[in-house]
């Protein structure tokens, strides 16, 4: 590294230190909004799908005969059964949508004796209906119809059955054969939200930073000064390239911080696996460290791009106007990975789409550790070959002095 590298790197440096708006923009605030999102997402997750485990569901029912009341006053289910009349199914089902009581259900009156003797292949009549009203809403009244149908179904199979699938047993009362834990589904939510989030504030840290050093100083004229000197411009540009670089790996090394400290808040209190752990209990020392190289080669690849821009561009406001599309652009990639599974070596060549797939195949636990460092070789090999491209736009007159 020459010493005219050396000597813009520092200046970078020492004008970005210098400047403590840009400072805390570029470097510290992508990790607090990281943490702050992600902290505000975990809370937001809690209270739409949180149910207290003692919540006993109001169920207010009409004509309840007594074989479905011995159904559903078993103690594991949790409901208050309580009896009403029609003249009071109005009242209930507005306390239901205002999401003050759970479910209404109301059976013909005799509904034992009618189903008794209901033979649909010579009755003139339709058979009997039963209302169950709830407010999909309100999560109490959500899960209080999903118990209430899974009991209600099992009856009306055992009067009528060949075969049946997934009813309630001893084992699983409520007849949820779902497997996936509370944990699972908050493993699928991170896999989306995580990488695409970690892409872009590594890559909003780098775009504070780099447009005002390249086309700002094209701006102000001193970009043209500098570059009347006899140094190698090919120097100047990896010194410009590599100052940027460090900034916006501290950068990184926020998000990835404000990343770590978020996942504590992401965690519902459930008793499932991701239950009260933290960061360093999910990941092993292998994946913090995919991860963390993941963040370093973006970040040089993010710098880089964006100084090919920035170079480009006459003026600041040109070189933002610029960058705009190309936000959108790494946002689709960065959600790309959190939204299509795959295991095709092809989607390790797709920049930005790569470090997302990647990031969540670390997340779920499904690490392909070759997809992974051919991800971050690619980033690297991308980010010098456009460092190149800024060498060889510093040396034309047109694009520096235009």
């Amino acid at each position: 590294m020459g010493n005219v590298t050396l000597a813009v790197m520092k200046k970078e440096i020492t004008r970005i230190f210098n400047d403590r708006k840009l400072l805390f923009a570029a470097v510290i605030l992508p990790g607090i909004l990281i943490f702050a999102v992600m902290q505000l997402t975990g809370m937001m997750t809690q209270m739409i799908g949180g149910i207290d485990d003692d919540h006993i569901y109001e169920i207010h029912a009409v004509n309840m005969p007594a074989s479905i009341r011995a159904m559903l006053s078993a103690d594991e289910l949790q409901l208050n059964i309580i009896p009403a009349t029609l003249a009071d199914a109005p009242r209930i089902r507005q306390d239901i949508a205002d999401q003050n009581t759970d479910l209404l259900l109301i059976f013909p009156p005799d509904f034992d004796e009618i189903v008794a003797t209901f033979d649909p292949a010579t009755a003139a009549v339709p058979a009997p209906n039963i209302e169950i009203w709830g407010n999909s809403v309100r999560n109490e009244s959500a899960e209080a119809r999903h118990i209430v149908q899974t009991m209600i179904n099992a009856y009306h199979h055992s009067l009528t059955h060949r075969f049946s699938i997934n009813l309630p047993t001893a084992e699983v009362p409520d007849g949820n054969f779902d497997l996936a834990t509370a944990g699972d589904i908050m493993a699928l939510l991170l896999g989306v939200m995580l990488p695409m989030m970690f892409i872009l504030f590594i890559f909003t840290g780098s775009q504070a930073l780099v447009p005002e050093s390249v086309a700002g100083e094209k701006e102000r004229g001193t970009l043209g000064t500098l570059l009347v000197t006899t140094a190698s411009r090919k120097q100047m540009a990896l010194g410009k390239v590599l100052g940027l670089l460090f900034f916006s790996l501290l950068s990184a090394l926020g998000s990835f911080v404000g990343l770590m400290f978020s996942m504590d808040g992401m965690m519902p209190d459930t008793g499932d696996l991701l239950d009260n752990t933290g960061f360093m209990d999910i990941f092993s020392a292998m994946d913090i460290a995919l991860i963390f190289l993941i963040a370093v080669s973006l970040s040089f690849f993010f710098v880089a791009l964006l100084a090919v821009m920035s170079t480009y561009s006459k003026t600041v406001k040109e070189a933002n106007a610029v960058t705009t599309p190309l936000t959108m652009v790494i946002m689709l990639g960065a959600m790309g990975g959190g939204l299509i599974s795959s295991n095709s070596i092809a989607f390790a060549l797709i920049p930005i789409f790569n470090s997302s797939i990647n990031l969540t195949a670390i997340i779920n636990a499904e690490l392909n550790t070759l997809h992974v460092m051919i991800t971050i070789g690619l980033n690297f090999v991308l980010a010098i070959v456009l460092t190149g491209v800024v060498a060889a736009m510093f040396s034309s007159e047109k694009i520096v002095f235009d």
